[in-house]
């Protein structure tokens, strides 16, 4: 094979351009016509040519190329049948053209022609961002501009989908620059809702700078009537994040309001991290009928909490602010608030040559407190002291026995009946020992099982802790009461190479029934002593045992696991409540199932509630993928919510529809939604992927 190159040169101030040309066949002159054949190449500056054939005219500066025509120039990439090409000006002639142009665009094109400003007049053309012999979606495009790395313009274009076509579109522009973000307006979206009717969704995109933007949006609901939203975000830096959302709505049947949320994170300077997360909405009504998602629906809380942290292995800091607001029907939305709050942690350590090992928390907040029968005065100052000593007795394979005492100063300089005077203030000092004895573990194998038995006793005495019913109770530093009580349980667990089922039973004996004078008959009582025993409630009175609390949990393979609790009241022998939740992770496929069971009290309402969700599919991968999520009540044999998804996910394009249903409280409404996305382009639709189930 014999190989020729040619070279002209041209000389451009200081700049020296060369044009060269290589061919695996017959080539030469005829006066200023170069002739070449077979595998030519062709490279002048950042252009490269490769054709079966090509002939340049060094006058005019023009190749003319013919079969298995390759052009490359940047992003650039095309491939056609004939092209004539100044390769000064770079202006020239395509024809059957098709390849990448720009990043991520593909067309096809009859005829094609180059401007020397880079654009590509196009005609009987197509483009799509799927690359490959079958794009999954296409613009049909009479004639079009494409101007690389900027953007599309077309005029009487079809859109196919898997080659069909579903729409026409007089004109149409599509940014194609490299570019992730542009201020401008969005596509349009509707959807329906049996409750809102038609909605019409319209927002503005502004890119405030490399790192901040926001969107602004205008909802209208036919049956409703007008809504909107305002989202900002922003990066300061690597290590920070910032996210403002809120939402309001005008509602014609007094069901409207406001709702905000704000999350943020980042580094303060001093080793010091902050971090906020802030829910406030105007009231449950509102969330019911506007907000998305089940949980948040039924959910009575608002919470808010922004905090400044700085760990080290000598002490932890922490500033912070908490504000929760609980919901009830017919009655003042109750507010707890704690601002400002300075907490100060120190971390168990060791005492020089003694096996004690010291730790201490201490707190100074300004608490408040607003609901039906208290409102407390804006700053209630509360300082809390609790220094405490730990003991290991026995550590061994079979046998741990630890005690633990400390001390407890909580003072607030008011009370629930106290007024705005100092001489009010109410002091709370407590002494909290407890010992903790677990074993002996029996064993036994049986072939590959082995069974393990494991019992325990937790003693636990607090005194001085009194006063509780004038106690302002605001988080969990308020709920210690005066409690002596003994929990002894009993654990079963049973493993192969691992632990595949466990069972514990517990049950926690009062000597004090009254808790120091803290219970009231009749009522729903909720402190420490009550609540970390079971996450059912069944104080309505003096009590001398607990329920019996059995915990079951089986993990039969590593993508399955069932967890089962019954609370058993041995003194009114009956369970009280149940529940189980299971889940299973196995390739694509994921379920998870809930029952949770409250029997009628005078403390408790009946409770009967079934959730399961299935999902089959990865959002992130193509294919088909679907859903299914329910939440029934049992209890009134209704379902309060359901949602089934469909979608599908190509390489280039994914569509996804939904269809869901709520019947609780003032949200009783079936609604449909979508979303269509096209890579490189953007989507439309109101199913955001946040709100997806898969």
């Amino acid at each position: 094979m014999i190989q020729f190159a040619f070279g002209i040169f041209l000389v451009l101030g200081t700049q020296q351009d060369q044009i060269e040309i290589t061919a695996a066949g017959p080539q030469g002159w005829e006066e200023h016509i170069y002739h070449a054949k077979d595998n030519v190449v062709v490279t002048y500056r950042d252009m490269r040519l490769t054709a079966d054939e090509v002939t340049y005219d060094d006058n005019a500066k023009i190749v003319t190329a013919n079969g298995r025509l390759k052009f490359s120039r940047n992003e650039e990439q095309l491939d056609a049948s004939h092209v004539s090409l100044n390769v000064e000006t770079k202006a020239g002639d395509f024809s059957n053209v098709s390849g990448k142009m720009g990043p991520g665009f593909f067309i096809t094109a009859e005829q094609a022609h180059r401007t020397e400003e880079g654009q590509y007049q196009l005609k009987n053309a197509t483009v799509t961002t799927c690359d490959g012999p079958r794009p999954g979606w296409t613009l049909a495009l009479a004639r079009a501009v494409v101007d690389p790395n900027k953007r599309i313009v077309a005029k009487g274009s079809t859109f196919r989908l898997e080659n069909v076509p579903l729409f026409y579109m007089p004109y149409i522009t599509i940014p194609s620059e490299d570019r992730p973000r542009q201020t401008g307006f969005l596509i349009p979206t509707t959807s329906t809702s049996t409750t809102k009717g038609r909605s019409l969704r319209e927002s503005f995109y502004w890119a405030i700078n490399r790192s901040a933007d926001a969107t602004f949006t205008g909802e209208y609901f036919t049956k409703r009537g007008p809504a909107g939203a305002v989202d900002f975000r922003t990066i300061p830096d690597a290590t920070s994040k910032i996210e403002v959302s809120s939402f309001f709505a005008h509602d014609r049947l007094g069901q409207g309001g406001r709702s905000a949320r704000i999350l943020a994170f980042g580094d303060l300077g001093h080793d010091f991290r902050g971090a906020a997360n802030m829910d406030l909405v105007s009231s449950f009504v509102f969330r019911q009928v506007y907000e998305n998602g089940f949980n948040v629906i039924t959910s009575p809380l608002q919470q808010s909490l922004a905090f400044a942290s700085r760990n080290r292995p000598e002490a932890s800091v922490n500033v912070l602010y908490g504000r929760n607001g609980v919901f009830f029907p017919d009655q003042p939305t109750v507010v707890l608030r704690k601002f400002p709050t300075l907490e100060i942690s120190l971390p168990e350590r060791t005492f020089t040559g003694l096996p004690l090992y010291f730790s201490a928390d201490t707190s100074f907040s300004g608490v408040a407190r607003r609901d039906a029968s208290l409102t407390t005065p804006s700053f209630v100052e509360r300082f809390d002291l609790h220094p405490a000593v730990e003991l290991p007795v026995l550590q061994s394979s079979a046998v741990a026995w630890s005690q633990r005492v400390g001390f407890r100063e909580t003072f607030y300089t008011h009370s629930r009946e106290s007024q705005l005077v100092l001489g009010d203030a109410l002091n709370r000092a407590s002494i909290d020992y407890s010992s903790n004895f677990v074993g002996p573990q029996l064993e036994r194998d049986f072939g590959s099982w082995r069974h393990v038995i494991e019992p325990s006793i937790d003693y636990r005495y607090i005194n001085g802790a009194d006063r509780f019913r004038r106690t302002i109770v605001v988080d969990d530093i308020d709920l210690f009461t005066n409690t002596n009580e003994v929990e002894y349980a009993i654990t079963n667990r049973f493993f192969t190479h691992r632990e595949v089922f466990s069972w514990r039973m517990a049950q926690k004996y009062f000597f004090d029934p009254t808790f120091g004078g803290a219970i009231v008959p009749g009522r729903r009582n909720v402190f420490a002593p009550l609540l970390d025993v079971s996450g059912f409630a069944f104080a309505d009175g003096y009590r001398r045992f607990s329920p019996v609390v059995s915990i079951m949990r089986f993990s039969t393979t590593p993508s399955t696991s069932t967890d089962i609790q019954m609370d058993y009241d041995t003194r009114d022998h009956l369970f009280r409540s149940a529940g189980v939740i299971g889940n299973v992770n196995r390739g694509q496929f994921v379920g998870g199932i809930s029952y949770f069971f409250t029997r009628r009290s005078v403390i408790e309402i009946p409770n009967n509630q079934l959730r399961a969700i299935i999902t089959y599919g990865n959002q992130a991968k193509p294919g088909f993928s679907a859903a299914f999520s329910a939440a029934y009540d049992v209890q009134h044999s209704v379902f309060q919510s359901s949602t089934v998804e469909i979608g599908y996910n190509a390489h280039c394009y994914g569509l996804n529809f939904e269809l869901s249903q709520f019947n609780i409280g003032a949200r009783v409404e079936s609604r449909f939604r979508f979303s269509f996305s096209l890579k490189n382009v953007g989507s439309i639709g109101t199913l955001r992927p946040r709100e997806r189930l898969f």
